[in-house]
Parts: structure tokens; C-alpha cells; sequence
């Protein structure tokens, strides 16, 4: 191979790199949080720290759209699996954070998780126990996202020691968060938009 040759194919493949490099967001910080995951060990920002991670939002007595995207959390776990091995802690974990932690227990998200086939080493079940306020202030103001109860007092307060109401509505969309713990990209559960996350976590990865 001649030398211009041989600096057209670099470039090529230089361009081909950078075309094949996902376009990342800066959504912001998650602020510090910490929970139970379903074999209650802490889960949180410390123990997530320098790596990426991806977050959902479902509870488990949830009868219609917790399902699907339990299912489609599966799928992606099981599409991530070859990235992340089969031994040790994985570079990337995927964390569902209960939108009803009065009800799900460690022992309740457990069963769930079996019910949908989480690897506990990839896919954490995550409840805040019987700190409502605090879950609901990490999912609404660090992820930005819905948690909207029909059941608040006039003054906007939940009922204490009171479950999540099935008809609770809240986000379905996967979170990917960097290793510096920034909201860079949120995707839907179909499967092109689970494509291009698994496409972007790799690259976070690598």
C-alpha cells in the first residue's frame, strides 16, 4: 500500500469512527441518593460512582404499563449482556427505582425481579422503604421527571402510609446517566430507541 492510500484509509476510518459516535446531551447532575436494591444492599450514587448507569421508574402492583417496560427492561438487559460479562460488577448497571415504596420491599421487588428475569449483578430493584418525599424529590427534580398521585391533599402532600395508587402515572422512559452521574440521554421502551441505547451505553463503556 502506497503512502496517500495508506492515508485515505485512515481517514476513512477516522470518519466512519466519528459518524458512528452517539450525539450525547447534558441534561445535569442526579443529585446524591441512596436506597435498598431486592437483595437489600445500599444502591445509590456512591456505590454507582465512575461508572455509567441506566434508571427506570415502576412499581410492582402497577397493572398495566409497569409490565411492558419490565419486559423491555429484560430485553435490554439481555441485549447489554455481552458487554458486561458474567463475572465481577459490571461497568454498567441498570436501576428501576420503585415509584411505591411503601409497598415494595426488598423481599416484593425480589419476586418481581424473578418474575422478569433480573440478574440481580446487572438489573438493581431499587425502594426508598418509607421515605416517599425522598424518592419523589430525586424522581421529580434530579430526573426531572412525572410522578402525579391523585390522591395529594389540597396542600399538595401525600397521604402518609399510604401505597401508590395503580392509576399513579409516571415516566416509562429509560435515563442513561455518564460516569461523572450526568443525565445524557433519556429513551423510549421500542425497540429502535432501545437499539440506540444500547449503541450509546456501549460507547459510554468503551
Amino acid at each position: 500500500m502506497n503512502y496517500y492510500l495508506f492515508l485515505a484509509v485512515l481517514l476513512a476510518v477516522a470518519t466512519s469512527c466519528h459518524r458512528s459516535a452517539p450525539e450525547l446531551v447534558d441534561l445535569g447532575e442526579v443529585p446524591a441518593w441512596q436506597m435498598l436494591d431486592q437483595q437489600g444492599q445500599t444502591i445509590g450514587s456512591a456505590t454507582l460512582k465512575g461508572r455509567p448507569w441506566i434508571a427506570n421508574f415502576l412499581f410492582t402492583s402497577c397493572p398495566t404499563s409497569c409490565p411492558p417496560l419490565a419486559r423491555a427492561t429484560h430485553d435490554l438487559q439481555e441485549k447489554l449482556r455481552p458487554l458486561l460479562g458474567d463475572k465481577g460488577t459490571p461497568p454498567l448497571q441498570i436501576v428501576s427505582i420503585s415509584v411505591d415504596p411503601e409497598t415494595d420491599t426488598p423481599q416484593r421487588l425480589t419476586e418481581f425481579g424473578k418474575t422478569y428475569g433480573a440478574d440481580p449483578r446487572i438489573w438493581h430493584l431499587a425502594t426508598a422503604g418509607d421515605d416517599y418525599a425522598a424518592m419523589e424529590k430525586l424522581v421529580t427534580q434530579g430526573f426531572m421527571l412525572p410522578v402525579l398521585r391523585n390522591d395529594r391533599t389540597a396542600d399538595g402532600h401525600v397521604p402518609a402510609d399510604k401505597p401508590t395508587p395503580l392509576d399513579t402515572a409516571h415516566s416509562l422512559r429509560f435515563v442513561l446517566i455518564d460516569a461523572r452521574g450526568h443525565i445524557v440521554g433519556l429513551f423510549d421502551k421500542d425497540e429502535p430507541s432501545l437499539a440506540k441505547l444500547v449503541q450509546t451505553a456501549t460507547y459510554l463503556v468503551q
